[in-house]
């Protein structure tokens, strides 16, 4: 994150700016994705708790209970993180925040909070990265599908500025680590789950 805080977020701003990408809507459509997996996260947690009610299961269901459980999981902890680090974002947007783009400002204000300075992690970029991980872990054959799920988001990220190539980068970091930690610590109560009584 260093190498891209030094070297990569600055000029591939600058690039996305002056190609006025933020136009088209392609970018904010691929970067709306991390969205509609955000909507979905609750929606699969209550379907798959009627399935259980029910006692019905499938295949799918440990795999959608894992992707929904880490996009909550960083959907919660993106906020104290965005506030710790207190970066601020590639361009201004939202009532006149602080921006590289605007006001030439660039870097960390950490403890700042606010909107001004809540780009780093990227939430959008963790979510993405927690389902993709998910989708990595139990289906093998399609591993170029959930690694371009993860490629979309990062590029209508950076193609919108939105957030600089390092927020991208550390909500990957962050999706990942919460994914696993979700799929070990499920793996862990399914071992010591009593066996279901016939």
């Amino acid at each position: 994150m260093a190498g891209c805080y030094a070297y990569l977020d600055i000029p591939l701003a600058q690039w996305a700016y002056r190609h006025q990408l933020r136009q088209y809507g392609l970018f904010h459509g691929l970067q709306a994705l991390a969205d509609g997996l955000v909507l979905l996260a609750p929606v699969a947690l209550l379907a798959i708790g009627w399935r259980r009610v029910r006692g019905w299961t499938a295949p799918w269901d440990r795999v959608a209970l894992q992707a929904a459980l880490s996009v909550l999981g960083v959907s919660l902890l993106k906020y104290p993180l965005k506030f710790a680090f207190g970066r601020t974002w590639p361009a201004t947007f939202y009532q006149n925040n602080p921006s590289l783009l605007h006001d030439g400002v660039y870097g960390f204000h950490p403890f700042q909070g606010g909107v001004a300075y809540s780009a780093f992690p990227s939430g959008h970029a963790a979510v993405a990265a927690a389902v993709a991980t998910v989708l990595w872990v139990y289906y093998p054959r399609y591993r170029v599908w959930a690694v371009g799920l993860w490629v979309a988001v990062a590029v209508g990220l950076l193609g919108t500025y939105y957030h600089f190539a390092g927020d991208v980068l550390a909500g990957t970091l962050l999706g990942v680590l919460v994914a696993s930690l979700v799929r070990r610590f499920d793996a862990r109560a399914s071992e010591s789950r009593p066996p279901h009584p016939d």
